[in-house]
């Protein structure tokens, strides 16, 4: 007999909070921005759920947890804002949360010895476009 996963064993705790780390935030700002290449970023938050990627959003008045964070260059990320993320993403040709989920699983596995491979990623997804 098949085992069934009730779907609010699925849905997010209401009390969960968000994940808060300063070091992977430290690392993110080491990083070139996804979009533009260029060094001095930002980290930007994925607000926006994915449940693909088991991203649910954010609750209201919070941030996503900073596992799910991108940089970005004060520009890009102002841009972000201004158009709405999923739509900047889209028009940007990049999934970000298949993208955060890299970046955070290689730091995860190798801690700051991942920047170099972190900047090799995101240097292939930009010469890909």
């Amino acid at each position: 007999m098949a085992m069934q996963i009730k779907k609010s064993a699925l849905a997010p705790s209401p009390k969960a909070k968000p994940q808060k780390d300063r070091d992977y935030l430290s690392f993110i700002h080491r990083l070139p921005c996804v979009v533009t290449g260029i060094f001095g970023v930002e980290a930007a938050h994925i607000s926006f759920a994915n449940r693909a990627f088991c991203h649910y959003g954010r609750a209201k008045g919070t941030k996503a947890a900073d596992r799910w964070t991108l940089p970005l260059i004060s520009a890009e990320h102002t841009r972000q804002h201004q158009v709405g993320e999923e739509a900047y993403w889209r028009s940007k040709g990049i999934d970000p949360h298949a993208l955060a989920v890299t970046l955070y699983g290689l730091w995860t596995e190798l801690g700051d010895d991942a920047e170099q491979f972190c900047i090799e990623r995101i240097q292939q997804r930009r010469s890909s476009r």
